[in-house]
């Protein structure tokens, strides 16, 4: 990397460094990067609808309704019919998706481990501070 690369460039390539790790992972489990996307977003969300997914993802619900589809074949998640609602179908994680996940969170864990042993302990609660700064709630 070079020096003089600013701010932008550097939070760009960390980031598609992480996107790159969830490509090999969604490849290997025949999962696009947009299912992956999905599994993420319920599992930060909750229990959520395929509107939510649509408005999320930016797509139609029927392109949503088709990525969830595969999901829900490969028993990853479940549609349950609202009780409120029956217009309103919610989909949920189901245990596969849930250890899917967590093996997802390790290597991410690995690999940001990796990245900051290449940094002293000065500059890692530097980068731990700054980046604290930056966080949006």
């Amino acid at each position: 990397m070079k020096k003089t690369q600013n701010i932008d460039d550097i939070l760009i390539a960390f980031r598609q460094n992480m996107t790159n790790l969830l490509f090999k992972e969604a490849k290997g489990s025949g999962l696009s990067l947009s299912h992956f996307e999905i599994l993420m977003y319920i599992t930060h969300k909750g229990e959520v609808t395929m509107k939510d997914i649509a408005s999320w993802l930016h797509i139609t619900p029927p392109s949503a309704s088709n990525l969830v589809d595969t999901l829900v074949n490969k028993k990853l998640v479940t549609r349950i019919s609202s009780s409120k609602d029956r217009r309103t179908v919610h989909i949920v994680l189901n245990r596969e998706a849930h250890k899917l996940i967590s093996t997802i969170h390790k290597k991410k864990i690995t690999v940001f481990k990796k990245m900051l042993s290449r940094l002293n302990k000065e500059d890692q609660d530097n980068l731990s501070r700054i980046l604290s700064k930056c966080i949006i709630n």
